[in-house]
């Protein structure tokens, strides 16, 4: 078997957080060649209106689903961190077991969730997201990247990791980073689909809104349908090791507007 072109890790707080933000930017990574990691930090267990469905067996389907969608879009990995669904708050604990993955699977490409407490005005960001999107964030400053933080890591033989080239956010709301999704846009939404519990009666109607959204995301730099990211490519923890191939795709800048 290659050896991937690079590694990426995704870290989000529900099984279908990504479907929704990153999934055809996932699964365009994975057709250029990485390997891809998606670390899911909640067990998804109260994600339903269904009281009867509630706990563990909410959670065991939607690991099915995840696993489902998964293959949809190339993800190598799927890594369950087991946290309780809307009871996730930030902690060391928390840090801990996102800078394990982080220090595990060693990514050259670094995806996580918003940590903002709104977005644009419009709703409030999920306090699992935002617990899981900070605790990330941190991980790349201090616990995934320097051996005095959770030296307990280094007993289980995971070194610091500070070969990242890019740290990518992903919504919601729109973000000044633009990635073209036309050709995996169909992928996303059959890997949204695989999510029964969460989709409802009207599978349709969620899948036109994600079409919908991914033009309108897209209009600006010119793309059938897009996704958006903040971008992130220095700091402590970047950069330190040069082990990449010479045709690495640089994606450090945003992507040229096709009608320039």
């Amino acid at each position: 078997m290659s050896e991937p072109k690079f590694r990426a890790l995704v870290v989000s707080a529900h099984p279908d957080d990504i479907e929704f933000g990153a999934a055809g930017t996932v699964a365009k990574w994975a057709d250029e060649g990485a390997e891809v990691t998606l670390c899911i930090v909640t067990d998804g267990s109260t994600g339903t209106q269904d009281k009867d469905l509630m706990g563990e067996q909410l959670a065991a389907l939607r690991q099915d689903e995840t696993s489902e969608a998964a293959a949809v879009l190339g993800i190598a990995e799927l890594v369950w961190l087991g946290h309780r669904d809307g009871y996730t708050e930030y902690s060391l604990d928390l840090r801990r077991d996102i800078a394990r993955a982080f220090r595990r699977y060693r990514p050259h490409r670094f995806m996580v969730m918003d940590p903002s407490s709104t977005v644009e005005d419009r709703f409030v960001n999920h306090p699992d997201h935002r617990a899981v999107g900070q605790a990330s964030l941190d991980t790349v400053l201090t616990a995934g990247t320097t051996p005095g933080h959770f030296p307990e890591l280094l007993d289980e033989g995971l070194e610091p990791w500070r070969g990242l080239r890019e740290l990518w956010i992903m919504g919601p709301g729109s973000k000044p980073v633009v990635s073209d999704i036309s050709k995996t846009i169909e992928r996303k939404i059959e890997a949204l689909m695989c999510h029964r519990t969460q989709v409802g009666d009207d599978p349709g109607r969620v899948a036109g809104f994600v079409r919908e959204f991914s033009a309108e995301q897209g209009k600006e730099a010119g793309f059938d349908y897009a996704e958006s990211f903040q971008m992130i490519t220095q700091g402590p923890g970047f950069h330190d090791e040069a082990e990449l191939e010479d045709d690495y795709l640089d994606l450090s800048k945003p992507p040229p507007d096709p009608r320039a």
